[in-house]
């Protein structure tokens, strides 16, 4: 099973003889510790395996040992069954990734994690808003009753007077044609005995010598024979 060596600067990853063998690989792997992105705990390796074997040994789900290539880069694998590993990410290097069963897992993470310096938040900045200061309102002006003079004068509008009805009404009447007065009747001359009305009646009083009648007064009753 491959050894893990933490060093100040670097993480070793020292291969047995037949891991080499296997692997088809001379030399044992080296990573500086400023190239680690994370290191991460899985008791699933094969679920991180991708890409294919070019060169290597491998074993569906019991043994996998060399590189595997994908189209980012290339992976370094050193697993055996499904036991506890650890995945460490890498950047720069000659494998982008690398998977190694090992027991000592727990102990590499929490080392690593030594040296990352932790982040220290900024306090946050409130932005202040600038502040508005609000117009005056302007007093309202007291409404004031309308003059007669005024009331009584036409208002313009776009240059053109504006007639009130009642002018208006006047100004055509005065333009209307007068129409002719119709020619009067000649009065029929009275006839000068005859009364024109009951009320016009004269009634000659008995003994009027002006009237020239002898006659009898209404309310005497007749002679009797």
């Amino acid at each position: 099973m491959a050894r893990l060596l933490l060093h100040s600067d670097r993480l070793e990853v020292i291969l047995s003889t037949a891991e080499k063998t296997l692997a088809l690989r001379r030399e044992n792997i080296s990573i500086p510790r400023s190239s680690i992105r994370s290191a991460t705990l899985t008791d699933d390796p094969w679920i991180w395996v991708r890409g294919i074997r070019a060169p290597g040994t491998a074993v569906p789900l019991t043994l996998a040992v060399g590189q595997w290539k994908f189209h980012g880069g290339k992976d370094f694998l050193v697993l055996k069954g499904t036991r506890p590993s650890v995945v460490i990410d890498i950047a720069d290097e000659e494998y982008s990734r690398v998977i190694i069963t090992t027991k000592h897992g727990m102990e590499l993470v929490s080392k690593l994690q030594l040296d990352i310096k932790p982040v220290t938040k900024s306090p946050r900045t409130r932005k202040t808003s600038p502040q508005v200061t609000p117009k005056p309102k302007r007093a309202a002006k007291p409404k004031t009753a309308p003059d007669e003079s005024q009331t009584d004068a036409a208002p313009l509008t776009d240059g053109a007077a504006v007639i009130a009805p009642a002018t208006a009404a006047a100004a055509a009447k005065a333009r209307a044609p007068k129409r002719p007065a119709a020619a009067k009747a000649p009065k029929s001359p009275k006839s000068a005995h005859a009364p024109t009305s009951p009320s016009q009646a004269t009634t000659v009083l008995p003994g009027d010598p002006s009237s020239g009648l002898a006659t009898k007064p209404a309310n005497e009753s007749p002679d009797q024979i």
